[in-house]
């Protein structure tokens, strides 16, 4: 699975943040580890509702719904999330993630 596969796959992910009120500006796929797309990849948001917001919130948010729409091999390709603010900055991410594990990093 390449970075635009994912991307795409993560389609429902981004409908159902929508869905529940917390809409993505976007969403950017990069390589986790730079020249090896055979291993799992950073998905970076764009989030403006994350202003407001506690790191562990947006996070567990995130996760929960990611976990709602995706399967355990889409998760497998999400090293961890970055979320980014209405200023553009990021806001915080994730640790590397496993699939019944979440550490939040400011």
């Amino acid at each position: 699975m390449d970075r635009t596969e994912l991307k795409e796959l993560l389609k429902p992910f981004e409908a159902k943040c929508a869905e529940k009120g917390k809409s993505l500006q976007g969403i950017c796929v990069e390589d986790a580890f730079p020249g090896d797309s055979s291993t799992s990849f950073i998905v970076q948001v764009k989030a403006p509702w994350v202003d407001d917001m506690y790191c562990s919130e947006a996070i567990d948010f995130l996760f929960d719904t990611l976990w709602e729409t995706t399967n355990e091999e889409i998760r497998k390709k999400v090293f961890s999330i970055q979320v980014i603010d209405s200023r553009d900055e990021l806001h915080c991410s994730s640790e590397p993630v496993s699939n019944d594990k979440i550490i939040i990093v400011k």
